[in-house]
């Protein structure tokens, strides 16, 4: 998901809850709080030798066991934190988005956005963590399966 694809969707579920479900079933507890937004600008080299460069939005879930429950998080919410990071550190809207979070016995990891459920009442984004992967091969792998043999 790009940032402009998330920025439009919390636009577009206007007051709707806002969930993030980390496993089948599994979710992000509703005490959660949106602690920091990373604009990251990515300079690599690939183990091809390839230099590469990009950016990614990384959306930091924090939760916290001493708050007490109280109610859920909305899209509106989180969309004004969003637009507030955009005007101090204006966000990539191409930019991939990832969500970071960890809790408990639950180790910190990058969560790409797998899904999304919008029903009348709550927006749930589900999430999964991506394995690492070697780009060259896995880029062999796409252009193999698209060419005409």
């Amino acid at each position: 998901m790009r940032t402009h694809e998330l920025l439009s969707l919390l636009r577009s579920a206007k007051g709707n809850n806002l969930e993030f479900e980390y496993a089948p079933g599994q979710f992000v507890p509703a005490t959660f709080h949106i602690t920091e937004v990373k604009n990251q600008k990515i300079t690599s080299v690939d183990c091809g030798g390839r230099k590469l460069a990009f950016n990614q939005t990384v959306v930091q879930l924090y939760v916290n066991d001493l708050e007490a429950i109280r109610k859920p998080w909305t899209t509106d919410k989180a969309l004004s934190i969003l637009d507030l990071v955009d005007t101090k550190d204006p966000m990539d809207k191409e930019a991939e988005v990832f969500f970071e979070w960890g809790h408990g016995d639950l180790r910190t990891s990058v969560y790409s956005v797998e899904q999304i459920e919008n029903d009348e009442d709550t927006l749930r984004i589900k999430l999964f963590a991506q394995p690492t992967v070697c780009k060259p091969s896995l880029e062999l792998a796409l252009s193999a399966a698209s060419c005409c043999n």
